[in-house]
């Protein structure tokens, strides 16, 4: 930066003309700053006395690159016959006086301090007045701003639509801007360099006000900006951390539950045109798409339940059918009753319409009530127990009839072991969720009495497989407790107990466990193997686990994710879930080396912007040894040129 204020630099305007130096003044000059020194005392010693008769005043805030006016005011100000000099110290450009040197213009270079002493001269040459002020420039406030241009969207399966988020997203643009403040006045002066963080490209604008960025990664972009003027004066910079949370497999997953919705909506509109196989088919695709969604789970099952008693309907329909055309009304009659109790339909009422017209020679009692028999029996048989009862019901209100009190009997019994088994097992699921897993097995086991299920037979015959387990692996742990307890072991044979009593807890073991503590403390939770840590669960565990594992991998929690799958693993040893989890381990290595890469990129973009080039690049080659980068090393190679160049030129540059 050229200093065009030298040290002591006066200048005199008597008339509108630019006067300065001692190479023209000679003593005269010398005589001057003599004179101005002695002023500089007056003003020091008799500020408050003679402020107000001469005083240099700055108009507005002074900034770097931007013309700065300071004027004389008070009584020695504007008198007839007297000539105003000024002496700086600083670094500034195109000093300028004005108004026969009562007013001074010129553009500050940098942020430090500028002194101005401004003396009024009588025509004997005497100081008359002296006045002086400091002043400080400053950078313009540099402001990254976020622009939205429009919005990204993602599905919310809640909502069942597309909502927009603010984050930014995984190879998705993101626009941002630049604020001066205070506003630059002629923005055409001004030139802008934007950079970025290595995982960060520039698309669009790198020399604009506005700029467009689009990271390849999850993490925090850096984004800096540096803002000079034409003639290359730094007027200030700036820059912001932007979060970009949101991954492609993310927005993947998104599209695909946006997708599996559309199809199930199309799959509802098949059902309402009652074409009942279309919509099933949709129903299952939809299902594939997005098995996660219990919502539409429960939906589809519905749906295709719904679809098997359709395909029963036509099945008796089309049977009914074929006995109408043999003319055996009474028989087709009923079957057309049945498939009216699987699925009902306007064409098959209207079938049942035609055929007791047909049938019509029988007595109207004997007819209502076989109707009424019939399509309760389809109902019975369909295990839709509460209809049925109403029809039964109907019957004795025309005629007395044992057989049917019996079957009232029945239902109203199978209606209340259904409910009572229903309770039973959702006890069993509280107390097996709470670790009660022998009272949980005793509430199944109770159900089933009551009522046949096989998922739930099948889960009581898996439960009682880890009971067993966990009391073995209990009574294991306890006896490599009790014998870590004779080595004098404490703190490991305390850990043992605590691990036997999650598993199953047992008295003795309890009482160890307290007179441990008061010997070693409490061990961390952390350090505790659970039942799954030992491969004992259930199915529905194991797939408890994968799910997990699941989510979390879709959230780019890789290392938690295998957490999961091993515990799933543990439980299941399913091959394929082995395979899965070989598969995933590589490229979590490839993932956390990237990662850690990264970190070492971004201390050495904070070093280089901080001017430490040296030990920005040992940074950079770290990273380059942890993970390669083709855009990290072309760059290194840039700047180990640029430093080579810098200290061939001047051997201080580091």
């Amino acid at each position: 930066m050229h200093n065009l204020f030298l040290q002591g630099l006066c200048l005199r305007e008597p008339s509108g003309k630019f006067r300065g130096g001692a190479d023209k003044r000679g003593a005269r000059h010398g005589g001057v700053k003599a004179a101005l020194l002695a002023a500089a005392l007056l003003v020091l010693c008799g500020a408050a006395e003679g402020a107000g008769l001469f005083r240099v005043e700055q108009q507005g805030d002074a900034y770097i690159g931007c013309e700065v006016v300071l004027t004389l005011a008070g009584e020695e100000a504007e008198r007839p016959g007297i000539a105003y000099e000024w002496s700086f110290r600083g670094n500034a450009q195109a000093i300028l006086l004005r108004r026969s040197g009562l007013e001074c213009r010129f553009i500050p270079y940098d942020t430090k301090p500028i002194a101005a002493l401004a003396s009024a001269v009588g025509a004997d040459g005497k100081i008359l007045a002296s006045a002086e002020i400091s002043l400080t420039a400053r950078e313009f406030s540099v402001g990254i701003v976020r622009v939205d241009e429009k919005p990204f969207m993602l599905w919310d399966p809640a909502v069942k639509k597309d909502v927009p988020i603010s984050e930014a997203v995984v190879g998705e643009p993101a626009h941002f801007r630049l604020q001066l403040t205070p506003a630059y006045t002629d923005e055409k002066r001004l030139r802008i360099r934007w950079d970025t963080d290595a995982a960060t490209g520039i698309v669009k604008g790198g020399n604009e006000p506005q700029v467009t960025i689009v990271r390849s990664e999850v993490g925090e972009s850096e984004i800096s900006v540096v803002v000079t003027d034409d003639k290359g004066l730094v007027l200030g910079r700036g820059s912001e951390t932007v979060r970009v949370p949101v991954s492609r497999s993310k927005v993947d997953e998104s599209n695909r539950r946006k997708r599996a919705w559309k199809q199930w909506l199309e799959a509802q509109s098949q059902w309402g045109e009652k074409d009942y196989d279309k919509a099933a088919e949709s129903a299952r695709t939809a299902a594939k798409i997005d098995p996660e969604s219990p919502d539409l789970a429960e939906g589809v099952r519905a749906m295709l339940a719904s679809h098997l008693r359709t395909e029963r309907a036509r099945r008796f329909a089309a049977e009914a059918e074929s006995l109408r055309n043999a003319k055996k009304f009474v028989e087709a009659l009923r079957l057309y009753r049945r498939s009216h109790a699987a699925w009902p339909a306007e064409e098959t009422q209207k079938a049942i319409g035609v055929l007791e017209k047909e049938v019509d020679a029988m007595r109207l009692k004997a007819q209502e009530i076989e109707w009424l028999r019939d399509t309760a029996t389809g109902y019975d048989q369909e295990g839709l127990f509460t209809d049925a009862l109403g029809f039964y019901r109907k019957i004795l209100t025309i005629a007395s009839d044992d057989s049917v009190v019996q079957r009232i009997d029945r239902i109203e019994k199978r209606l209340l072991s259904m409910e009572r088994a229903k309770v039973l097992i959702g006890e069993g699921r509280e107390l097996e969720a709470r670790e009660r897993l022998q009272d949980a097995l005793d509430k199944y086991k109770e159900s089933l009495k009551l009522e046949a299920d096989s998922d739930i037979a099948g889960h009581a015959r898996e439960l009682e497989g880890v009971i067993r387990e966990r009391k073995a692996r209990a009574a294991s742990l306890r006896r490599e407790g009790a014998d870590l307890q004779k080595r004098k072991d404490n703190a490991r044979a305390l850990l043992r107990y605590m691990e036997s009593q999650a598993l199953w807890p047992d008295a003795e073991a309890n009482r160890q466990i307290s007179a441990l503590r008061r010997i070693v403390g409490k061990p961390s939770s952390q350090d505790i193997r659970s039942s799954e840590d030992f491969g004992i669960g259930t199915r529905a565990d194991a797939l408890r686990f994968q799910r997990m594992g699941h989510s979390l991998y879709t959230e780019g929690l890789y290392r938690e994710a295998l957490i999961a799958y091993r515990k799933s693993y543990a439980i299941s040893e399913d091959k394929r879930l082995k395979d899965w989890i070989e598969r995933v381990e590589i490229p979590l290595r490839e993932y956390e080396a990237v990662q850690k890469a990264n970190a070492l990129i971004k201390e050495g973009n904070s070093l280089y912007n901080s001017g430490l080039f040296s030990e920005a690049l040992e940074k950079y080659k770290a990273s380059l040894l942890v993970h390669p980068n083709a855009e990290v090393e072309n760059f290194v190679k840039k700047l180990e040129i640029t430093m080579k160049q810098a200290a061939e030129s001047s051997p201080a540059v580091r």
